[in-house]
């Protein structure tokens, strides 16, 4: 294999029998025979290897990492199949590499950043953690003699935040060094000026621990970024992200340089009357999203519990009215209600897999359950397929019928799926299901129902 430095190489082999491949970036600094390099896997919820690849390699070149970025996570495994890709990935690039192994680090984003969150509790030394969107760190198997630097990143419009600054707090009581980051934006990557903060927080924490020497210019090139974008943000008057940001930068670059500066400028912003009142706002509807968030969890439960259908109107008015929210002029709470609807988004996907795995739970609560996932996640085209199926089991043809058309509505095209529901022999049979197939498709398999 030849190897590149400064460009991401695609579609690399993990080994010889078995079809799993990631992508490679070298920083141009990469000696084969010099010293040994820091490592970051990189774990995407979607196997976007490259991609993923691609968004850290800025701070890879400049803070000197490999990066080796998996193309096989993938949301449909089971979790413990992707903490195998993990592995194997991790094994064969640390078997063909010269890698630091005290700067060996792993970096998800949402069910790749619950892989890599698991991780420091099988493999010992692990440097650090860079979770974004997700985690699950399991407490019960870590070693306390194994400390880690665990940084938490999410978008403002992500309920994903919350579960990271707890499990940041839990970790630094423990005396895990820990960073949480806020960014722009939804459940997603950050850009990579905001990786880059990630990244840097690993590198500097090292130079702490003298796993990697002291590079004064460096420091310095970072802080200067760093400090910039903390006052850009208050330019542009997001004053409370600023100051949360210089929170995390003084304890970052504390004993590696002089962070008064950082100290005076929080002191002038917590002074300032927009910051005042931009702190009371966010109290307000941080009260309101947590009232709105308890009641939200107490009344799915509830609903699926009793399998109580006449609800559902319920639930898809509480939609349209986060939807209203989200798009309106007010910033905080347009973020909340995104917060709010990723949060049941996840809390119904989330009951759907707890009940599969109930041998008591009813049909009537996995249907229900599978109706609001609709509700909240319109894509969730599984979710779709499994209320086709329930219901046709239970003879009711008509909402089958109805959640068969919802599907094709918004987008499915998989023909071969729709004929091989579990229990659907007599339904797909029926000319009305076939009509409904060929209207959004083209085609049916049966009865060649001309389409009005």
């Amino acid at each position: 294999m030849t190897l590149k430095k400064g460009v991401v190489m695609d579609s690399l082999p993990v080994n010889d029998t078995i079809n799993e491949t990631y992508s490679l970036f070298l920083p141009m600094s990469f000696q084969s025979n010099g010293r040994e390099k820091a490592v970051i896997f990189v774990l995407d919820t979607e196997g976007r290897g490259k991609a993923a690849a691609q968004l850290f390699k800025p701070a890879a070149e400049e803070q000197g990492y490999i990066i080796a970025s998996s193309n096989n996570i993938d949301p449909d495994n089971s979790f413990e199949e992707n903490v195998m890709v993990a592995a194997r990935l991790m094994n064969a690039v640390t078997s063909n590499i010269p890698l630091d192994y005290d700067q060996i680090s792993i970096a998800g984003f949402a069910e790749g950043a619950r892989v890599a969150s698991s991780l420091p509790a099988v493999f010992n030394n692990l440097h650090g953690v860079i979770a974004v969107g997700d985690h699950q760190v399991n407490y019960e198997y870590l070693d306390a003699k194994n400390r880690f630097v665990f940084v938490g990143m999410a978008g403002d419009e992500d309920f994903s935040g919350y579960g990271l600054r707890a499990t940041a707090m839990q970790l630094e009581s423990l005396k895990h060094p820990v960073a949480v980051y806020s960014f722009d934006g939804g459940h997603g990557w950050p850009k990579p000026e905001i990786l880059s903060m990630g990244v840097s927080s690993l590198t500097l924490q090292a130079m702490k621990e003298g796993k990697r020497p002291k590079d004064q210019q460096l420091i310095e090139n970072l802080y200067r970024r760093e400090t910039g974008i903390a006052n850009k943000l208050i330019s542009t008057g997001d004053n409370m992200h600023a100051y949360n940001l210089m929170d995390v930068l003084q304890e970052k670059y504390d004993g590696l340089r002089n962070t008064s500066e950082i100290k005076t400028r929080q002191k002038q912003l917590s002074r300032s009357r927009n910051f005042s009142e931009e702190q009371r706002e966010f109290s307000r509807v941080q009260e309101k999203e947590a009232r709105l968030m308890e009641d939200f969890i107490y009344y799915l439960n509830e609903d699926v519990a009793t399998e109580n259908f006449e609800n559902l109107g319920w639930w898809n008015y509480q939609k349209r009215q986060l939807d209203e929210l989200a798009s309106g002029a007010n910033e905080q709470e347009a973020d909340m209600a995104k917060r709010i609807l990723g949060m049941l988004k996840e809390l119904s996907k989330n009951k759907i897999t707890e009940l599969a795995s109930l041998d008591e739970a009813t049909l009537e609560s996995k249907l229900l359950a599978n109706m609001i996932q609709t509700i909240f996640d319109q894509e969730n085209f599984k979710a779709y397929k499994d209320i086709i199926s329930l219901s046709a089991q239970d003879r009711d043809y008509s909402t089958s019928l109805f959640y068969l058309e919802e599907m094709l509505k918004n987008g499915f095209d998989d023909m071969e799926a729709l004929y091989d529901l579990e229990g659907t022999l007599a339904l797909k049979m029926t000319p009305e299901y076939n009509w409904l197939v060929r209207k959004y498709l083209g085609s049916s398999k049966y009865y060649d129902v001309p389409v009005e």
